[in-house]
């Protein structure tokens, strides 16, 4: 059974730590989605294993 963990990045100069972290844990990111407007902009990273 695959699992699944969502993780809210604030600003995208922090988003190659997040993954990297991430992949050392045996996640893979599978999915990237930013949202916001002008400078308020959050990054949702969906990270899968199994």
């Amino acid at each position: 059974m695959k699992e699944y963990i969502c993780v809210q990045v604030n600003h995208h100069k922090n988003i190659a730590e997040v993954i990297q972290e991430h992949l050392i844990d045996g996640w893979h990111l599978h999915t990237y989605q930013a949202t916001g407007l002008g400078t308020d902009i959050r990054h949702y990273l969906l990270f899968e294993r199994g």
